[in-house]
């Protein structure tokens, strides 16, 4: 009776597959929230419905998977890779996200996204890829997890941004402004600037994504959707089986893996290899592999005692057209930005849990002149230990 339960809910619901097979929503929505072929508000001005919302766009983005699990629908199989490439090429964002702010609004870098899009679109992502096997998925997580999540919070986590901009260089309090109906705060740094959602639900990113970066596998095996330093403890092969992740990725391509197991058993691992890695290798036991990019890497042995790997996934440069001629440069799953003087102006409250203007206290304003074929003969990367926080200005690496 639940699975008949879960089709009433399915015929009854938002058809977010259909929505995405024959999108209409090409265009930057007006200051109303109406957007071509859309009526979301009713007379009395409240929402009708949320096709053009960008919090619902992020969850809905899961929905065809979680269905494909019942209908067995190849369509439905498909419909996440689908909404990501229709959401990418209208309103898509260098770190990966799309655009709006509350409603969908074109891929100009000067428009925001609300915070809550970015946990909802990470949360969909963590569940499509536990449902499909797809290492795209775990790419685009990562985009988001490393970019998108850590832009929108202050490095102490203290305040957020209700939207983020990926051309940001003033946050401030707009009279004036690109958005389509959000509020004059919404750019600020605050407790619960413009609205309260994101303050009750930023929260979920990082815990979900830790819980998200390894999963059981068919076969009795432990599969690793994403990285990051971590500890696993889990049963595999019939036994208990400890996997600890040492790693500075992903500023670094080095991901240093242990597996132990309580006792001899056999069973697979399963490596994600990202989309845009060159030259990737693994070395166990004395032995070097050369994985495939795009895949999941299947390893299956016999474990037993302490077994070490190594994991390289080599970074490329590369640089990638934007809206209007803009470029983003790239490198793994980073994607980079001027680093710009920072002068914070309290606005309302007392710090820490107060509201924040952002001001630039350096030059902004800068082109780059680089070869995009070349990119790496115009570029220089430097390293440095992490810090306490790596994605904070102070303690980027």
């Amino acid at each position: 009776w639940l699975l008949d339960l879960a089709a009433t809910v399915r015929r009854q619901g938002f058809d977010w597959h259909g929505n995405y097979a024959a999108f209409r929503f090409s265009e930057r929505t007006d200051f109303s929230g109406r957007a071509p072929g859309a009526v979301p508000y009713d007379e009395r001005g409240e929402w009708k419905d949320h096709p053009t919302h960008v919090v619902n766009n992020a969850m809905g983005i899961k929905q065809p998977a979680v269905w494909w699990r019942q209908s067995r629908d190849p369509s439905d199989r498909d419909g996440a890779a689908r909404a990501i490439a229709v959401l990418d090429r209208w309103h898509g964002q260098a770190s990966g996200l799309f655009t709006g702010d509350e409603h969908l609004a074109g891929r100009s870098p000067s428009q925001g996204t609300e915070l809550c899009a970015v946990v909802e679109y990470m949360y969909s992502l963590e569940v499509a890829a536990a449902i499909l096997g797809d290492p795209a998925l775990g790419d685009r997580l990562e985009r988001l997890a490393f970019n998108a999540l850590p832009a929108g919070n202050s490095p102490d986590m203290w305040t957020h941004q209700y939207v983020q901009q990926a051309n940001q260089v003033v946050c401030r309090r707009a009279e004036e402004r690109l958005y389509v109906n959000n509020g004059p705060n919404a750019n600020l740094f605050g407790i619960e600037p413009n609205f309260g959602c994101c303050t009750a639900n930023l929260h979920q990113g990082w815990p979900k994504f830790a819980a998200h970066l390894w999963m059981a596998s068919p076969g009795g095996g432990l599969a690793a959707a994403a990285y990051s330093p971590c500890a696993v403890r889990a049963e595999a092969g019939g036994v208990p089986v400890e996997v600890d992740v040492a790693t500075d990725y992903p500023f670094d391509d080095a991901v240093r893996i242990s597996v132990r197991a309580a006792r001899p058993a056999r069973f697979p691992l399963h490596l994600r290899i990202p989309g845009w890695t060159e030259g990737a290798s693994l070395e166990i036991a004395g032995e070097r592999a050369a994985p495939r990019p795009g895949t999941f890497h299947r390893l299956e042995r016999e474990w037993k005692g302490e077994t070490a790997l190594v994991l390289r996934l080599p970074m490329p440069v590369r640089v990638l057209r934007r809206f209007r001629g803009a470029v983003a440069v790239e490198r793994g799953p980073l994607v980079y930005a001027l680093r710009i003087g920072e002068e914070w102006r309290p606005v309302k409250g007392e710090p820490p849990r107060a509201d924040y203007e952002v001001h630039p206290t350096t030059p902004w304003n800068y082109a780059l002149a680089l070869d995009t074929d070349r990119p790496e003969a115009g570029l220089r990367f430097e390293r440095r230990a992490a810090g306490e926080r790596p994605f904070s200005p102070e303690g980027a690496p």
